[in-house]
């Protein structure tokens, strides 16, 4: 057997075939491939059916591209040799359970996605790379991820991956997007400084990105479970903040003075206040505000410039009145609130009935209207016939 390989090898290099691309029709193809150590053209297998199993065992680097897709029969992959590639892409096969890649450390782009029977994914260490993707997969656990300053960062919809340590990142050249992984997943960024494009954390049970100063597109929080979140490094956004749908009760922005965008509180139903611990130095927001959920009281106690419209909407003990007085550096704002007694006051006003109090207000300057609304007079009205 071992001749019979080298006596390919030989070959292969004599016609130059570890230099061509090549478009895997059939297992000769790919035995073909197998006998260069190392192959600097691209390699793509696409819907080839009666492939089981694709073994590329021999190759250490692929300098093009290696393509594994819409393979339909395919249901293992192994790269035992492979320490670097261009790019490794496996895509669109439904009955891959296992992709073996234990030398892999470097690759520009790297994308594991729509593979949703895949549960073995095996790589030693990537130290160095353009692109990270692993979307919709079942896969349990990563391997290690160890370079310093990656570019993008994408992991989405593995609903059996419970652990996501990218500790040794510090800083990004693009994206992070994390979302809809394990429940309970544990995502650490600990070392996480800077992000160079958007960052969105979504569905996780715990984060650390503790460090993270600066974020230079937009900055997204959605459906997390954690309670408390304190970013006290953070700086800097380019653009927006967004934080919607969490179970957060606590929110601390210590350092940051100025938001590129907008920013945006939506339905975090447990977060009542903002405090001026929340954003105790925010002073300039160039777009929008918006304001939405069960609110008692807003504090912006440095904020001054407002320059895009303001909405505030929810259900809560707080009045258009009072947030207009917490948002008066804003010219334009869209109140909605509907404002809800105490208890306290709801027990000792007993015998009066009940009342709802809702207030909606347009301001443009000090322009506002306020509408009242009392049920409780009909009420009483009613029981006396």
């Amino acid at each position: 057997m071992k001749c019979i390989l080298a006596f390919t090898a030989i070959a292969a290099l004599a016609a130059g075939a570890c230099n061509k691309d090549v478009k895997v029709k059939s297992q000769t193809d790919i035995s073909t491939v197998n006998a260069c150590s190392k192959f600097d053209a691209d390699v793509i297998i696409d819907g080839v059916s009666g492939l089981g199993a694709i073994n590329i065992d021999s190759v250490k680097e692929i300098t093009g591209q290696l393509v594994i897709q819409n393979m339909y029969d395919l249901q293992t992959v192994s790269l035992g040799a492979l320490t670097s590639a261009g790019s490794l892409k496996i895509l669109n096969n439904t009955n891959v359970y296992k992709v073996d890649v234990p030398q892999l450390n470097s690759v520009d782009d790297f994308q594991i996605i729509v593979n949703p029977n895949l549960k073995e994914l095996t790589y030693r260490n990537i130290s160095s790379t353009n692109n990270f993707q692993i979307i919709s997969t079942h896969v349990t656990t990563l391997g290690a991820f160890t370079d310093s300053n990656p570019g993008n960062i994408e992991i989405l919809s593995n609903t059996e991956l419970k652990a996501l340590d990218f500790s040794s990142v510090k800083e990004t050249k693009g994206y992070i997007n994390i979302a809809n992984n394990g429940k309970g997943a544990n995502v650490t960024f600990s070392s996480l400084t800077q992000v160079g494009g958007n960052a969105s954390f979504a569905d996780a049970a715990t984060l650390d990105i503790s460090k993270l100063s600066a974020v230079s597109d937009d900055f997204s929080l959605y459906t997390n479970t954690f309670k408390n979140l304190s970013l006290p490094a953070f700086a800097t956004a380019e653009k927006s903040i967004t934080l919607n749908d969490n179970a957060f009760q606590a929110i601390s922005f210590p350092k940051l003075e100025e938001i590129g965008s907008s920013l945006n509180v939506v339905n975090n139903t447990n977060f009542k206040s903002i405090t001026k611990q929340t954003f105790p130095k925010l002073s300039t927001i160039p777009g929008s505000i918006v304001l939405m959920g069960s609110f008692d009281n807003i504090t912006f106690p440095a904020l001054k410039t407002v320059d895009g419209q303001v909405n505030l909407s929810g259900k809560g003990k707080l009045s258009c009145d009072e947030a207009e007085k917490a948002l008066s550096a804003a010219d334009n704002i869209d109140c909605s609130l509907e404002t809800v007694e105490d208890s306290s006051d709801e027990d000792s006003d007993e015998s009066d009935g009940e009342s709802d109090h809702k207030s909606t207000h347009t301001s443009s300057g000090a322009a506002h209207t306020t509408v009242v609304t009392v049920v409780g007079a009909i009420a009483l009205v009613a029981a006396c016939f």
